[in-house]
């Protein structure tokens, strides 16, 4: 189990210490705006900030972003329209 803050809503996932951010982000918490690209950390479709800096999330395991701020495509807007 992993306790993450995503949008700045707190969440529980059952997941595996190894398994990668992003399969968490979409599988678990149903995220899907965070995409599969290359899967070796270089297009870049997977991109979220955590504590504020760009990570790759297909790089990443759940198990080192423990406590810290993820914010996702989903987060970004925050209800606020973009032009």
């Amino acid at each position: 189990m992993a306790k993450l803050i995503v949008n700045n809503k707190s969440y529980i996932v059952n997941a595996e210490p190894d398994t990668p951010l992003l399969w968490v982000l979409r599988e678990e918490l149903r995220l899907t705006g965070t995409k599969f690209g290359c899967g070796g950390g270089h297009c870049g479709a997977c991109t979220v900030h955590v504590n504020g800096e760009a990570v790759r999330s297909c790089q990443l395991r759940v198990d080192d972003v423990y406590g810290a701020f993820i914010t996702t495509i989903e987060g970004l807007s925050a209800g606020i329209e973009h032009p």
